[in-house]
């Protein structure tokens, strides 16, 4: 499964893991490149939000909040949607 969460970052599940992926090119041609694994999806999402809301450029308390907020409710789409993918395969 192949979880996009923007056009450069993407969790995957392999085998044994999920992976968090980064787009990089290569040669002209976008090759993704895991560079952290974790052994949930649950985790993989949530470094990847953690991730997004430290690397924010946020310059003020206010805007760091607002941003932090946002950023978690889109992450719990992207989530919420991933799980509706999975159920709906099953059924």
């Amino acid at each position: 499964m192949i979880i996009p969460i923007n056009d450069s970052l993407r969790i995957r599940g392999v085998e044994r893991c999920w992976q968090l992926e980064k787009a990089r090119t290569r040669n002209g041609e976008c090759e993704w490149t895991p560079f952290k694994y974790f052994p949930s999806v649950g985790s993989a999402v949530g470094e990847a939000c953690r991730r997004e809301i430290r690397l924010h450029p946020a310059t003020t308390l206010v805007e760091a909040i607002e941003a932090a907020d946002q950023i978690a409710a889109n992450y719990s789409r992207i989530l919420d949607e991933a799980l509706n993918e999975v159920e709906s395969r099953a059924a």
